[in-house]
């Protein structure tokens, strides 16, 4: 089995990149989780993120992002820079909405099943440079899903729950209040990793996994 993450910079830096030195992203720590689940080598884990990606940017790249890769599943969250630069908040959600459909019909096309994921809300401590805007888009993926009959994961649950006992600072960036700081990047795998299995997505999960 093999899942591609696609995505702006909460997802990975460049397709490709050399990171592993500075930092570790989601999808390395689902990676292990699936590893620890299945055995190594038994589903892979490709990230495509890419830092300042829109919506439009996945669509221009599908074919090299995703369908070369043949995954099974793609894990996708995207949107947060239509949003970006002060851009109008309806003509940011009709071109996110006109290219998740496009990028979910692509998908099923080719047989690959698709987890929509929602952002986290973004905040800090002090909000005055916290990119407010990066989770205006959470609807218009609800709608999405709804419409197209794909899953959807709100991760605002799970980051609410983690910021009971968890510093927002250990979660996210102190000053943009998005961006994944360890803590905030645990949160978000193991709550795909969850995902994943109540979707059945493999079939059949060991009983270590719970």
């Amino acid at each position: 089995m093999k899942i591609v993450c696609l995505g702006d910079s909460l997802t990975g830096p460049t397709p490709g990149a050399r990171y592993l030195d500075k930092y570790i992203k989601w999808s390395d720590l689902l990676q292990i989780g699936l590893d620890a689940a299945f055995g190594e080598g038994r589903i892979e884990v490709v990230n495509q993120g890419k830092a300042g990606e829109t919506s439009a940017g996945v669509c221009a790249a599908l074919e090299e992002r995703l369908l070369r890769h043949s995954p099974d599943v793609v894990v996708l969250l995207i949107g947060a820079n239509n949003f970006g630069h002060n851009a109008p908040r309806e003509e940011a959600s009709v071109r996110l909405r006109a290219d998740l459909r496009e990028i979910v019909r692509c998908a099923q096309a080719a047989g690959i099943r698709v987890l929509l994921l929602q952002y986290p809300v973004p905040r800090a401590e002090v909000m005055d440079k916290v990119w407010t805007h990066c989770d205006a888009g959470n609807p218009v993926a609800d709608e999405v899903a709804a419409e197209t009959g794909v899953s959807v994961l709100n991760l605002r649950t799970a980051f609410d729950e983690a910021a009971k006992t968890c510093s927002l600072a250990s979660l996210a960036s102190p000053v943009d209040g998005i961006h994944l700081n360890p803590g905030g990047e645990i949160v978000l795998a193991r709550t795909v990793l969850a995902k994943l299995r109540a979707l059945g997505w493999p079939a059949t999960w060991p009983g270590v996994i719970g």
